[in-house]
């Protein structure tokens, strides 16, 4: 027989680790459906509420798995903060609280379930890792605004973990919604040594000294939509990704991000606060501004492709703003064009020379559309259109390390996720994230510079 208030057998103890049956009722209210979520401190469920019409409910529960005392009370400090927090605050994008309550041992949160997903799991199943800017921009108005009404409270409450991980879309309104409030702090002007949490990666640099503050929360979101609209997770190299003098800005990633955005991103990641947007208004209103103006774009695009007119001008169709004929991608908004005709193709003729390697001076044409640079082995079978093995005596380079590929009258080139990595200019390259090459590129991979060169 189950306990009408967690479901375990009378007289028995829960294991620490165990998970909360399907059919189990909470506090005689919520019965379980199933696990959406959680991780080692906790889960979380979608339960009906049975005094509410089965009414959907997500429940979070907090586990006490601590050996230390003090990191006891710091969980159950944290998981009241956010009930206490929730409570108080009232906004479409915070989901409403509804019971908060303890039974065996364990924290139960009750609130509004969000069927949508979050946006971690919208990146991942996006056919290019990453997602377009029209709708990051939208996202982003949605969270500025939540972030503006958080900033405003007094004192101002700073959300501190923003990642993509951490918001939602609600299925039902399709809005933004900003969960787990389980560190955010309200924080005086005065307060110093705030204890520093977060999500390396998508935390500002202030925030592990204790100074937080509401711009570190800005930071958080430019490294969101960064993620977003690249698919470069900031996770990956957390100490450097926003070091643009070191490493690419978001458009050297994603071309097609429009070089407003790509201002927007760079000017929320400074590392200095007073660099960055004065408040979340500020952003706010800027975006706005922007989303305008990729509409006013969209209403003037013909079809998908380009817009030309019989006077021969060329027009973007994506903000049908005037470019050139031979642009691969505008000028303007960074949209990718319709690929050129094949005499058109024809007429370009690049080549790579080796400039550092064994070798120098070797030259390698790019006849075909697309070239594998790397190494011969005939044991695998792998016979690149470039084979650099006579020149790269300490193997550095990969046997298919990267390849070249024309769109048009373009070449990009593409890493394919090679042991040393390429970088072009000195700028390292994403592996499968291709970038345009202008005439005087330098190539690096592993040890071996080669110069890319039209005519």
């Amino acid at each position: 027989m189950l306990d009408s208030t967690v479901g375990v057998p009378r007289g028995s103890k829960r294991s620490p680790n165990a998970q909360l049956e399907p059919g189990t009722l909470l506090n005689g209210r919520y019965q379980i459906v199933r696990r959406v979520g959680g991780g080692g401190m906790g889960n979380v469920y979608m339960a009906r509420d049975k005094r509410l019409a089965d009414a959907l409910r997500a429940v979070k529960e907090m586990i006490e798995m601590f050996s230390d005392e003090a990191m006891r009370r710091k969980a159950i400090e944290d998981f009241e903060r956010e009930s206490q927090i929730l409570a108080s605050l009232e906004h479409p994008s915070i989901p409403t609280i509804y019971d908060y309550f303890i039974a065996d041992g364990r924290y139960y949160l009750v609130m509004k379930y969000i069927g949508g997903g979050d946006l971690a799991g919208r990146l991942r199943a996006s056919p290019n890792r990453c997602i377009d800017e029209k709708t990051v921009t939208e996202w982003s108005i949605q969270v500025c605004d939540v972030l503006d009404f958080l900033h405003s409270q007094r004192p101002p409450i700073i959300y501190r973990d923003l990642k993509p991980a951490n918001l939602m879309i609600d299925d039902r309104t399709n809005r933004v919604m900003l969960i787990d409030f389980g560190i955010a702090r309200c924080v005086s002007p005065t307060q110093k040594g705030v204890t520093a949490i977060g999500t390396m990666g998508y935390a500002p640099p202030e925030l592990f000294s204790g100074k937080v503050e509401p711009r570190s929360d800005i930071y958080s979101l430019g490294a969101t939509m960064f993620h977003l609209l690249t698919g470069s997770d900031p996770q990956d190299n957390p100490l450097l990704i926003f070091d643009f003098s070191k490493y690419p800005r978001p458009r050297q990633i994603n071309p097609s991000i429009s070089p407003k955005m790509d201002e927007i991103i760079c000017k929320a990641v400074e590392h200095k606060p007073e660099r960055r947007f004065s408040s979340a208004l500020e952003m706010k209103r800027v975006l706005e501004e922007h989303l305008k103006f990729l509409e006013r774009g969209a209403d003037r695009r013909v079809g998908s492709g380009t817009v030309g007119l019989s006077s021969g001008q060329v027009f973007c169709g994506n903000c049908g703003l005037k470019i050139a004929a031979e642009d691969l991608f505008c000028v303007h908004c960074g949209a990718r064009q319709p690929i050129q005709s094949a005499p058109e193709v024809a007429k370009v003729i690049a080549r790579l020379v080796l400039v550092q390697g064994n070798g120098p001076g070797a030259s390698f044409i790019l006849d075909k559309d697309t070239n594998i640079i790397g190494r011969v082995d005939p044991h695998t079978g792998i016979f690149p259109e470039i084979d650099l093995s006579s020149h790269d005596p300490e193997t550095k380079v990969s046997r298919r390390h990267a390849k070249i590929y024309r769109e048009g009258g373009q070449f990009l080139v593409e890493d394919l996720s090679s042991v040393n990595g390429t970088l072009i200019n000195n700028f390292k390259l994403y592996p499968r994230q291709p970038r345009v090459l202008q005439n005087g590129d330098e190539l690096r991979l592993g040890e071996t510079v080669l110069k890319f060169i039209v005519g």
